[in-house]
Parts: structure tokens; C-alpha cells; sequence
């Protein structure tokens, strides 16, 4: 492994310690180094300006189960053994009898997202369809129904208005009737009009409300399926792993010169409620080309933690200094 720094210093090894020393340069950024420069030996004329500023490292890429174990803290608060051992497991290519089942609906459940994020992106007037929506679309239905039957009552009495005047031959009388029943057949024929949207518009919207019902519905469902074959999953890779987790653990904790503590040294059950320690025993059973980014002041030296933990270390301060 080959750190540059951002001032140009230059530290080799298999481990190397930031820490203590007067570098700004924090987990994140060693982090976001190694997965960048993603195992560049520094020999392809790249002097480092790689979007990452002044800092290079040149080591192995990173491989499975680096995203869970490369960087101590993990990214989890508290991670559980089940979490950490699954990420053991993919570092060395061990695969859990649910795997395949695992990956296909995984594969269905990113399909359905990104199908969702497709349409909502071509869609140039997205369809409202919370139920405020469709009850004012339902109150408009209702609304022009009872328009148009209040106009055909009132079509039906100018009728027999126009019917009665022209029978008493009151020609003037009859002209007035016909004209307003005119006027208010026009204005029939318009909430009739108003009244068929209204109702092709709540189909719509009622459609509209039951499939995207029916999708979240199936989208849940595989969120189920795949949380349980990953808690299965979980669940054989601490069945495997699990022996040599506790080994790992005890070794640790027959290590009191790697673990900075303030008290007595720490025993095995003290480290199996301690996330640090946890992630360390996992980082220890990991196959981990890449370097382990270790942050904070609870491994007290980056050498005895590389020897310790099979794997190359970059210790550094955490970003929040």
C-alpha cells in the first residue's frame, strides 16, 4: 500500500497511521481514496489528480464485503452479528442456500423501482390519486347529476307549459315558454357534457388509485420476500461463522495492547455488546485485500491492528476531528 498525502508526503506499508500526527485528512476521504483510485498501482501517469484532491492510495481494489467491513466503525450503529457475518461470508465467496432465490428478488424488486422511477419521470401531469382527490372527483359527479335532473324536471314542466299555452292559443305566452325551454335544454346538454368528464374522470382516477394500489401492494410483498431470505441468509452465515466469530472475539480480547481502553482489559462478553470490537473480530475473518479504515481512538496502533487483523490498515481521526 501507497499513501500520498495531500502536502506530498509519502507513507508505505502495510500499515499506516494518521492519527496522531499533523494530517487533515479524515476516514472519509481514505474511504473515498481506495474505492476511487479502485487498486491503481500508480504506475498508468497519473500524478493524483483524480477528483478525490491531493489524496492517493495505491492498493488492491476493494472486493466483497468491503462495503460492510472496510471502514471501522462500520456503517451500521449496531450492527448484528448476522449483518457482520454475512459480509464475512461474501468476502470469501460463500454463498447461503438461499442466494439465487436471494438475487432474483432483489433483481424483481430494483426492476419495480425503476419502473416506478420511469414513470413518474415521463409523466408530464402526474395523476393525483390520494383519496382527497377522489372525493372531490366523486363530488363532481354527484354535483353534475343532480344538475341534470333538477334541468330535466325543469325541461319536463316547460313542456307542459308550452303544451297549455299553445292550447289556449296564447301565441305570445307560448313564444316566451319555448324560447326558456330552449335555453334550458342548451344548458342540459352542457352539464350532461360536464357531467360524462366528471365520470370518465373519476374512472380514470379510480383506475389509476388501483394500480398504483396493486403495485405498492406486490412492490411490499417482495420487500417482505427479500427481507426474509436475507434474515435467512444472516441466519446461515452466523450458523457457519459463528464458532469462529467467538474465536475471533476471545483473541481479542487476549490482545489488551490493540484495543486502547481506559479500565482492566475487556473480556469476551464485554466485547460481544462492544461494535468496534464485533466489527473487528468480522473485519479478522474477512478475506480483505484492500486496506480496513480504522477511525476514532479505540485501536491504539495501526501495526499491531494490520498484524492482528490479517489485512492492511490506514488509521486516521474521524471527520468530526
Amino acid at each position: 500500500m501507497r499513501l500520498r498525502l495531500p502536502d506530498g508526503t509519502v507513507r508505505e506499508g502495510p500499515a499506516i497511521d494518521l492519527a496522531d500526527g499533523p494530517f487533515d485528512v479524515g476516514a472519509d476521504e481514505v474511504v473515498a481514496a481506495i474505492r476511487v483510485d479502485d487498486g491503481g498501482d500508480g504506475d498508468d501517469g497519473n500524478d493524483g489528480d483524480d477528483g478525490t484532491g491531493a489524496l492517493r492510495i495505491d492498493c488492491p481494489p476493494p472486493g466483497p464485503g468491503y462495503d460492510r467491513l472496510g471502514r471501522i466503525p462500520v456503517s451500521k450503529q449496531t450492527p448484528s452479528r448476522g449483518w457482520l457475518l454475512a459480509a464475512v461470508g461474501r468476502s470469501r465467496g460463500l454463498r447461503s442456500p438461499v442466494a439465487d432465490d436471494l438475487d432474483r428478488l432483489e433483481a424483481k424488486l430494483a426492476e419495480r423501482r425503476d419502473d416506478g422511477v420511469d414513470v413518474e419521470a415521463d409523466e408530464r401531469e402526474p395523476v393525483d390519486t390520494s383519496a382527497a382527490a377522489l372525493r372531490e372527483a366523486r363530488r363532481r359527479v354527484a354535483a353534475a347529476g343532480e344538475d341534470e335532473s333538477r334541468l330535466r324536471e325543469r325541461i319536463a314542466t316547460l313542456r307542459g307549459r308550452v303544451n297549455a299555452h299553445r292550447d289556449a292559443g296564447d301565441d305570445e305566452a307560448t313564444e316566451t315558454a319555448q324560447s326558456e325551454l330552449v335555453a334550458v335544454a342548451t344548458e342540459l346538454s352542457e352539464v350532461e357534457t360536464e357531467r360524462v368528464a366528471a365520470e370518465q374522470r373519476l374512472s380514470a382516477l379510480e383506475r389509476a388509485a388501483r394500480t398504483e394500489r396493486d403495485s405498492r401492494e406486490a412492490r411490499l410483498k417482495l420487500e417482505d420476500a427479500v427481507e426474509n431470505r436475507r434474515r435467512e441468509a444472516r441466519a446461515y452465515f452466523a450458523a457457519e461463522l459463528g464458532d469462529a466469530f467467538e474465536a475471533a472475539l476471545r483473541s481479542l480480547a487476549a490482545a489488551p495492547s490493540l484495543m486502547a481502553t481506559a479500565e482492566s482489559p475487556a473480556s469476551v462478553a464485554d466485547f460481544e455488546s462492544d461494535p468496534v470490537a464485533r466489527a473487528l473480530a468480522a473485519a479478522r475473518l474477512a478475506d480483505l485485500s484492500a486496506p480496513v479504515v480504522i477511525s476514532g481512538g479505540r485501536v491504539s496502533d495501526a501495526d499491531a491492528a494490520a498484524n492482528w487483523l490479517d489485512a492492511p490498515v490506514v488509521r486516521c481521526r474521524p471527520n468530526d476531528g
